[in-house]
């Protein structure tokens, strides 16, 4: 069966690629199809399309739970069989969990997120997977004292009755303000992994 237009035929890729025998007279074989990819059936072999998010990917949610096929970004050990595709994905990179069952998952909790410098020169010297406290750059404030007028007083001496101190710079250490750390305005959502993908529900 050939498609007329392009859109067609994409279609028909998506439907032949999960393994179905377009039937014009069914009008569920797209949501069949795509349920089939997504669980990882199909018989499109090297050209079957992957639905959805890769193993791998972090996302923010806007929902305190992660929801299915992904797991929060919550720093916990998994287990390496269950979630072989996602270790199979990111090894130990964010920890070995025990060393022999588990694996760590990043722990994304309070963070931001930061891009990889991976040899920009931006944020040297900067390993993967890495995590950073937070800092200030290096700075300093001027200040400039006014005019100081010293009165001695009880002197015979009329030259030094009063003295003009000119302005001054030092350095000096302000009051302190603030509050527990250094931020820009935010909003506090889920990060989460995606982890498998969800086997569809039978008779879809």
């Amino acid at each position: 069966m050939q498609g007329s237009t392009p859109v067609d035929c994409e279609v028909l890729n998506v439907i032949q690629g999960a393994g179905i025998w377009p039937d014009c007279e069914d009008k569920t074989q797209l949501l069949q199809a795509i349920n089939t990819l997504i669980s990882g059936g199909g018989s499109g072999g090297g050209n079957t399309v992957i639905i959805g998010s890769e193993i791998g990917t972090v996302s923010a949610f806007a929902m305190p739970t992660a929801p299915e096929g992904w797991l929060v970004c919550d720093g916990s050990a998994v287990s390496r069989t269950d979630y072989a595709d996602l270790f199979a994905t990111i090894g130990t990179l964010w920890g070995d969990g025990d060393q022999v069952s588990t694996f760590t998952l990043p722990d994304l909790r309070g963070e931001f997120v930061r891009g990889f410098d991976n040899g920009r020169g931006v944020d040297e010297g900067r390993v993967f997977a890495s995590s950073q406290t937070d800092e200030f750059k290096s700075h300093d404030h001027t200040l400039v004292d006014p005019i100081v007028y010293i009165n001695v007083g009880g002197g015979s001496d009329p030259s030094v009755w009063n003295v003009d101190v000119p302005n001054t710079t030092k350095s000096r250490t302000t009051e302190v303000s603030g509050g527990l750390e250094t931020r820009p305005r935010n909003v506090a959502m889920t990060y989460a992994i995606k982890a498998f993908y969800p086997t569809a529900p039978s008779g879809q």
